[in-house]
């Protein structure tokens, strides 16, 4: 219990703007997702694939909604949950970034411009920055305060 207590407050609000964010990142895949797919992702659409394309970037934004409301919540409720996310979320991106790129290296490279990316990288990089800093504090704190 007294670990809980230890973690500081900004990993909760960091954890809330990142839920937010990922809010956003819904609503630009799945609501306005033509309009991403075409200027920001710089996808293709005329080709016969171009509805399977809209289908995966529009599913990919279900669980962006999904992981800004729980992100939200923990933020909110569970800040040694969020602490947690906040390291786990690169790794699986991670794992993710090279599962993909094993099955695609058999294929033409990709012509899009993927205008999201960057933002990802700041994304994984706040994740990861927040998560490192907030176990350090969290150390310092439990090692100055005394056993009960």
């Amino acid at each position: 219990m007294r670990e809980a207590k230890s973690i500081p407050v900004f990993v909760s609000v960091v954890t809330i703007i990142l839920g937010c964010y990922d809010l956003l990142r819904g609503f630009m895949h799945t609501i306005v997702l033509n309009y991403s797919a075409t200027n920001i992702a710089g996808l293709d659409l005329s080709t016969s694939t171009a509805s399977d394309q809209l289908r995966l970037l529009g599913a990919f934004g279900i669980s962006n909604f999904e992981t800004g409301v729980v992100l939200i919540l923990i933020g909110l409720y569970a800040r040694p949950v969020a602490l947690a996310m906040l390291g786990f979320i690169p790794l699986v991106y991670l794992i993710g970034y090279f599962g993909i790129r094993v099955n695609i290296a058999s294929y033409a490279p990709s012509t899009a411009n993927w205008g999201g990316a960057p933002g990802m990288v700041v994304y994984l990089c706040i994740c990861a920055v927040t998560c490192i800093a907030g176990v350090i504090m969290m150390r310092r704190s439990t090692r100055r305060t005394p056993s009960a």
